[in-house]
């Protein structure tokens, strides 16, 4: 048998093998048979044409979705006018009922006006006459104003850390609460609570205000320790200047001292916040008369206090709550 004929062809035939190849040639297939005609090849062209028409619509589809939904999330985090009085201003046009208050816009009242504005979902504020504000931020996640001049009353059922007011003194991050902020005419913040809690930060200083509590905050310096507003007189007097007189030493000394005597056991909440704000001499006192009015937990030492470590377990007996237990920690807020 010639190899060179099995092979490709060439070189001399075999006659035996030239007889097979008679037998089984009606066996050979057809090259036509194995080539694939235009029309069984247009179906899968057709398919995957509208594929790609099917996945750039859903791609449509779906950038149109995420559009509308952050639309919705916008527009229910907008700040509305639901009521007002008198003639209000907002970017220094007179604002009317259902208009929504943009960021970066002013809202301003005169002696006159009054504004209620409401986020649905998130809350209230009420702005009372004479006051200035103007809206930083508002989405559903984050809500912040700048509470210029005036008094407004909020009521927050946001969760916490949602709803913020910046002062010249302090920035106010509501807990799912109700309170009255006011900004005086010496840019001095007073926070007043009536439902819930207030956490009021500056820096480092931080002070957690309970309902029925108040607490002051002013620039440069901070929040002052709060204090419950049926204290007596002459305590909050002392305690105005224990929190602000940074600069005299000796003023703050007599002021602790009259208020360690107007101190009542519901004090040792405004004692408690004091530790951290007098200077290290006058915690000895405080931690006496402290100890006196709510005994100290085991453990919990003069030195202790003396050298300004923690404390709180002694919080831990004021049965006020755990305001901040579970939550994550409050925002980073840029100054």
């Amino acid at each position: 048998m010639n190899d060179e004929y099995l092979w490709d062809g060439s070189g001399p035939r075999d006659p035996e093998v030239e007889r097979l190849e008679r037998l089984l040639g009606r066996f050979r297939p057809r090259a036509a048979e194995f080539e694939f005609p235009a029309a069984a090849s247009a179906p899968l062209r057709t398919r995957s044409r509208w594929a790609g028409w099917w996945r750039a619509a859903a791609a449509v589809v779906l950038l149109l979705g995420s559009i509308w939904l952050l639309r919705a999330l916008k527009g229910r985090a907008a700040w509305t006018i639901v009521a007002l009085e008198g003639s209000p201003r907002i970017a220094g046009s007179n604002a009317e009922r259902n208009e929504i208050w943009k960021i970066g816009q002013s809202l301003e009242t005169d002696g006159s006006s009054r504004v209620q504005l409401q986020v649905d979902g998130l809350g209230e504020i009420e702005v009372e006459p004479n006051a200035r504000l103007e809206l930083l931020q508002a989405n559903a996640t984050q809500q912040q104003i700048r509470l210029i001049q005036g008094t407004i009353r909020a009521t927050v059922t946001a969760p916490p850390y949602v709803f913020l007011v910046r002062t010249p003194g302090a920035y106010a991050m509501d807990m799912g609460c109700a309170y009255t902020l006011q900004v005086t005419d010496a840019d001095v913040s007073i926070l007043h609570v009536t439902v819930g809690w207030v956490d009021l930060q500056h820096g480092f200083r931080q002070s957690l205000v309970p309902a029925g509590a108040a607490a002051e905050s002013r620039p440069g310096i901070g929040p002052g320790a709060p204090y419950f507003e049926d204290a007596s007189e002459r305590f909050r007097e002392a305690l105005e200047i224990v929190n602000f007189d940074v600069e005299n030493s000796q003023a703050r000394t007599e002021a602790l001292t009259i208020l360690l005597a107007e101190a009542r056991p519901r004090d040792a909440f405004t004692l408690l916040n004091l530790f951290r704000r007098v200077d290290a001499q006058d915690r000895g006192r405080l931690y006496d008369r402290l100890a006196a009015l709510l005994p100290p937990p085991a453990g919990v030492t003069r030195q202790n206090a003396v050298d300004g470590d923690d404390l709180s377990p002694w919080w831990d007996k004021l049965g006020l709550g755990h305001p901040k237990k579970g939550l994550q920690g409050p925002p980073r807020i840029e100054e």
